[in-house]
């Protein structure tokens, strides 16, 4: 890397996706996928899947190698495997719906983009965090890869920062961790992971009970579920490949928020230097993107997640906290989830505090 002044010399990306992207910011205005995607998969292969209608959001979901994923996002796994050319060093965010995904996103954009965009408050009064929400500034590969414009990710300058909730079969030689990048994947205990999606998803179906959710995330057919296979398949990686995936959790990142962005960078290749930590970069990235701080920001207080689904920005940022489970679950059903949990993660060394 080139240097100046004796410093490294800093990546340019990642950039705001929305600032390249203008689409991106009318999700609702859907192009017509690339001639040949998923050529092996013609429509009456997918619809020959089973199925089923997810129960708190109106999609339809198909299991296609093991995995519930909506209907429209099976040609776009496809297409994610033969056509993602993973570059040394992107960076790719990976989660199941709800598991602070919002906030990882933000603080590992924060920390990529420190050196192009301060996040303290008088050098970073222009933040792209502070004028756009976390989703804006990030690509979801699923999302484009559905609508065929993969394409906009080659003009993209390194590093690549993206997401995606897909399980890590659906990514280019999952059997390597992860293509060649790196995976940053991030995990909650299950139980608040289902208030929470019952939460997010009560803006579009108010009628759907928490039970009916709960029963879903039981019977393994919640959306990207099972999510005992999705978290495992991630969780194996990193143990066997740490190098390229790291594994984190929700409630950890709570506990000690800077020291988990300090992992983070030094995952990434980007290690905070001496002169960082002295001048407190690493509170500033956390202050930056604290609940209470992105909470307040214009660009998450108004406009859509979800244009489609009328689903609102404001979702997001609802407690960030741990336990909420207990508010919202009898007894009975915290067994049986601890239960299932017990079951599907034994002898993995994978447990869930």
């Amino acid at each position: 890397m080139a240097t100046s002044g004796g410093e490294p010399s800093a990546p340019v990306g990642p950039v705001p996706f929305a600032d390249v992207d203008g689409e991106q910011l009318v999700p609702e205005r859907r192009a017509q996928p690339e001639a040949g995607l998923g050529d092996d998969l013609a429509d009456d292969m997918v619809s020959s899947l089973p199925s089923k209608m997810e129960v708190s959001l109106p999609m339809r979901l198909r299991l296609y190698r093991g995995f519930w994923l909506a209907e429209i996002h099976i040609p776009a796994a496809v297409a994610m495997q033969r056509r993602l050319v993973p570059r040394p060093d992107d960076v790719v965010v990976a989660s199941l719906p709800k598991c602070g995904t919002t906030w990882l996103i933000a603080l590992a954009f924060a920390t990529m983009a420190r050196r192009a965009h301060p996040p303290d408050a008088g050098a970073g009064a222009g933040h792209p965090l502070r004028r756009l929400n976390p989703h804006q500034c990030v690509p979801f590969l699923e999302g484009l890869f559905a609508r065929g414009q993969q394409a906009k990710l080659d003009a993209l300058p390194s590093p690549r920062l993206m997401n995606t909730h897909m399980p890590l079969a659906m990514l280019p030689s999952a059997g390597g961790g992860g293509g060649g990048c790196r995976v940053v994947y991030i995990c909650r205990e299950p139980k608040d992971m289902a208030v929470s999606m019952c939460h997010y998803t009560r803006r579009v179906m108010p009628r759907v009970s928490f039970a009916e959710t709960f029963e879903s995330y039981c019977d393994g057919a919640k959306i990207y579920g099972p999510f005992w296979d999705h978290i495992l398949g991630y969780w194996r990686a990193s143990s066997a490949t740490p190098d390229t995936v790291l594994f984190l959790r929700y409630e950890e990142l709570l506990r000690d928020p800077a020291g988990n962005v300090r992992k983070l960078a030094q995952f990434v290749g980007l290690p905070f230097s001496e002169a960082e930590e002295e001048a407190g970069m690493v509170g500033a990235i956390v202050a930056l993107c604290s609940l209470d701080n992105m909470r307040g920001f214009e660009a998450n207080r108004t406009g859509y997640v979800d244009a489609q689904r009328r689903i609102p920005r404001e979702t997001l940022f609802r407690k960030g906290v741990a336990g909420d489970w207990v508010h919202h679950m009898t007894p009975e059903m915290a067994r049986r989830l601890d239960d299932i949990v017990a079951d599907k993660f034994g002898g993995t060394g994978l447990a869930f505090k």
